[in-house]
């Protein structure tokens, strides 16, 4: 029986055909043998080379294409690129999907240019880097595919802002090819300048179709497998420019009513806000939507001065809004996240008068009941005291 689990694409810097090539093997390196293979097989001269890489001091991998033939035609139309990946050695299915990578592009282009997809003539796209991409795209989903019961999500598509030069002159971001390709899919306007998602990375996304985020794909426990971080070849200003992916496991906790999750764990640290103004910022942010916990602690700052560090675990998929928000809110000028494991007991809320009681089921078999102490918060110590014995008998 095939194993289950789900891959999590978090494009930070944005996302590319390379890069999401760079993330999976980042995250599975069993894969490098099979991209090199692959590459042999559309063309003699083509040369793939994988590295280790730093973007933005972070680490990761890199995955580069050099075509060492003087002849590159990158005009190439729909059809000329459909015959070479039916006339290569990919198995069939392979060959299906990385035809449909380029139907879906084809189609874009075609609507753009108001002309029928067999006239469409890929221009950067007609390159072999691109065409590699593609099938190397391609055989690492159809690797997940055959090889375990695969799902599919992904955090809100930076778009980025500007210009970009193509075939047919400087173009706004996003090109409008790569603005279909991003119809009804989650998108992330951070100010960042430059292009973030390529009409290649937008195809993959409109393959995959994934799910906006975790919670969304699955209501199973989950384990974290593998971390993978591709690296990208721009560089911008204030954020890294990598695809991290994730992938998980499905899985059951070997202890009776807990459940496993996966939560992103937000830190940094306050010195020149005032407890009353932080406390306010701190409520602001309590309402956005994946808030679940935030604490604060007391510490001495690295210049000797009184600090205080927040901590905020929030749900994964609802990170980027949160930290855009804590930027917003409070003075702190830096953060650091962190994908951490957490174990709840399974619980449920009653309604009695108008009191929520939580009840949780212990392991050992004892049931403890605990009243919301916000339902409690209008009545004196001595009330407090008798209600609660009441209600959590």
């Amino acid at each position: 029986m095939k194993k289950s689990i789900h891959i999590h694409l978090d494009p930070i810097g944005g996302i590319s055909g390379d890069m999401f090539i760079s993330s999976i093997i980042d995250a599975n390196p069993n894969l490098k043998k099979v991209v090199k293979k692959i590459s042999l097989k559309i063309i003699k001269g083509i040369k793939t080379t994988i590295i280790k890489s730093k973007n933005n001091n972070i680490k990761g991998t890199n995955f580069l294409v050099q075509n060492i033939n003087k002849d590159d035609n990158h005009h190439r139309s729909f059809n000329d690129i459909k015959k070479i990946i039916e006339n290569s050695f990919l198995t069939n299915k392979t060959k299906a999907t990385t035809i449909e990578l380029f139907q879906i592009l084809a189609s874009a282009e075609s609507k753009i240019h108001g002309t029928t997809i067999s006239k469409v003539k890929f221009h950067e796209l007609g390159a072999w880097d691109s065409i590699i991409d593609n099938v190397i795209a391609a055989e690492i989903i159809e690797y997940y595919n055959k090889n375990f019961i695969t799902t599919w999500s992904c955090s809100p598509i930076p778009i980025g802002k500007g210009k970009v030069h193509t075939a047919h002159g400087y173009l706004s971001i996003p090109a409008p090819a790569t603005s279909l390709l991003l119809k009804d899919v989650p998108i992330l306007e951070d100010g960042v300048e430059g292009e973030r998602t390529t009409p290649t990375g937008a195809a993959i996304i409109n393959y995959l179709k994934p799910f906006p985020d975790i919670a969304s794909a699955t209501n199973k426990n989950l384990k974290i497998l593998n971390q993978g971080i591709g690296i990208g070849s721009k560089k911008f200003k204030n954020i890294p420019n990598i695809l991290r992916v994730l992938i998980f496991e499905h899985t059951k906790s070997s202890i009776k009513n807990i459940q496993n999750e996966v939560v992103n764990k937000i830190s940094f640290d306050i010195d020149d806000q005032s407890p009353e103004d932080l406390n306010l910022s701190l409520n602001t942010i309590k309402k956005e939507k994946g808030i679940i916990d935030i604490t604060q602690t007391l510490l001495i700052g690295k210049k000797g001065r009184l600090s205080i560090n927040v901590k905020i675990l929030c749900r994964v998929e609802k990170a980027n809004d949160i930290i855009k928000v804590v930027f917003n809110e409070t003075s702190t000028i830096g953060l650091r996240t962190s994908i951490i494991a957490r174990q709840t007991l399974d619980r449920h809320i009653t309604k009695i008068s108008h009191f929520n009681v939580k009840n949780t089921k212990r392991p050992s078999g004892k049931t403890l009941k605990k009243v919301e102490s916000d339902d409690l918060k209008n009545y004196s110590y001595k009330n407090r005291k008798i209600l609660k014995s009441k209600l959590e008998k």
